[in-house]
């Protein structure tokens, strides 16, 4: 099974709105050429997900932008590129193994660190191990579409 991306949305309030109420896992990504990580370059600066509905994706976007989620790596690449976000709601990522949604965020940046050599330059990662943590998950990443 492939884990594909089909949309994108710019990482504006408009666009943010869409996914008001949306619990599951996110992407943030720069719209030209991006980081050239050891193994090779994506667009991809950050991974990140949403628990519940009151803290929906919308919620953590919106913290991105405006620091609050205190992520200043993001909020400052929001000031200064064109960012773009794309997402998974936990009801679609459920059909590819766990239930845990915490789970799943650590297959995605467990699964870009060993395709790129690092983790998304925003999620701050540096010098921690995530296991791999497949939980079942048979699936790879379209990471190409970061390309």
């Amino acid at each position: 099974m492939r884990i594909l991306f089909a949309q994108m949305y710019n990482l504006s309030e408009h666009e943010i709105k869409l996914v008001r109420g949306v619990v599951g896992i996110y992407f943030i990504f720069l719209a030209t050429p991006g980081i050239t990580y050891p193994f090779a370059s994506s667009r991809l600066i950050y991974i990140g997900m949403s628990g519940s509905n009151q803290n929906s994706i919308a919620m953590r976007l919106r913290g991105h932008l405006t620091g609050q989620s205190g992520n200043l790596g993001v909020m400052n690449y929001a000031n200064t590129h064109n960012l773009k976000f794309t997402y998974y709601s936990a009801d679609v990522l459920r059909s590819y193994g766990p239930e845990n949604i915490y789970d799943m965020e650590r297959f995605f940046l467990s699964n870009f660190l060993s395709h790129h050599g690092s983790y998304p330059i925003c999620n701050g990662q540096g010098g921690r191990e995530i296991a791999d943590v497949s939980n079942g998950i048979s699936a790879e990443v379209d990471w190409d579409f970061f390309s």
